[in-house]
């Protein structure tokens, strides 16, 4: 009676164990994966030689677009395009950016972390990244300044990841 009590004792605790490992390896999976990325896509047409402007971004996959990046999310910036405006004409000369996580606070403008992208040839000027050049938070926005000494107006395109965290890579969505 003894053996059989000891066995099912045994048997009990090693399936309390099994729940638990599943528990635990089940918590980690839904962390992991509990990021949920978006494609966006930030555009700003014309800006012109000394201009500052807010990039408007669309999330095609919801339908939606924001100037601030919302509440509860992070915009990860992976890739950014500097086109001379089509008005530019053929003339060679210097396309100068800079590109800012900005918020606003009262009347007063702030930029934070940036850079810049400068082409002296009046080309186009891709940046791809294998990691995020710039990370946006909650409630701040993409701000991209054309130098003053710019031979003529920009377009500027950025595409990243609004996502729900920075622990995680992000699932993507439809």
């Amino acid at each position: 009676m003894n053996t059989r009590r000891m066995i099912g004792i045994l048997g009990a605790a090693f399936i309390i164990v099994l729940v638990l490992v599943f528990l635990i390896f089940q918590t980690r999976g839904q962390a992991a994966l509990g990021n949920v990325g978006y494609p966006i896509v930030c555009l700003k047409s014309n800006i012109s030689a000394g201009g500052i402007s807010s990039l408007n971004c669309y999330d095609d996959a919801a339908g939606t677009s924001f100037v601030n990046v919302p509440t509860g999310y992070y915009l990860l910036v992976t890739d950014v395009l500097v086109i001379p405006s089509p008005t530019c004409g053929l003339e060679k000369g210097l396309l100068h950016v800079y590109l800012y996580d900005s918020y606003t606070s009262g009347s007063t403008t702030y930029n934070e972390d940036g850079f810049e992208i400068r082409e002296l040839d009046r080309e186009t000027s891709a940046l791809n990244f294998q990691a995020p050049a710039l990370i946006v938070q909650a409630n701040h926005f993409l701000r991209a300044e054309a130098n003053g000494g710019n031979i003529c107006s920009v377009d500027v395109r950025v595409l990243g990841w609004r996502v729900s965290n920075l622990s995680f890579l992000p699932i993507v969505t439809k």
